[in-house]
């Protein structure tokens, strides 16, 4: 008996072992914003308010102040250009109140012109458990306003 106590209780540890660790967002987004160079700052400025006010609050007639005209989308789900990420947009419901932070943001990172968003992403294994994982978006910014976009989905 003590024998198959021990064999479960060693399995049960192996597999708490092996299961990767909840992603968590950040306590101060603030924070995350600031930079000691002043253009890598405003690019996340940028890439965070554009997330808050376009994507969350679905304010797509501000779409322009921070998407330029030759917008490129690699989202195999959203047309590139600027229309394109209108359309996609328009069909997912009209304007909603503009959050003060951005729901699930773990960090912020800048570098050159590109910035990086991480995010929880919660999903459900094939028996159904919840578990997060990591979310990425990714933007490169010219001249003041984003002009392309990565992400990780999928069709």
């Amino acid at each position: 008996m003590k024998s198959l106590f021990f064999a479960i209780t060693l399995f049960l540890v192996q597999q708490t072992a092996l299961a990767g660790l909840p992603v968590l967002p950040a306590q101060d987004q603030q924070k995350l914003l600031v930079s000691q160079d002043r253009k890598l700052q405003a690019n996340k400025q940028l890439v965070y308010d554009f997330t808050r006010i376009i994507l969350s609050g679905r304010r797509l007639e501000r779409t322009s102040e921070f998407l330029t005209d030759g917008y490129i989308q690699h989202n195999p789900n959203v047309e590139t250009g600027l229309k394109g990420f209108i359309d996609f947009f328009s069909k997912l419901g009209g304007p909603r109140p503009i959050p003060e932070t951005v729901k699930g943001l773990v960090a912020i990172q800048a570098e050159g012109d590109i910035v990086t968003l991480s995010f929880v992403n919660e999903l459900k294994d094939a028996s159904g458990t919840a578990y997060s994982t990591t979310w990425f978006d990714m933007f490169r910014v010219e001249n003041g306003k984003i002009t392309e976009h990565w992400d990780c989905d999928t069709k």
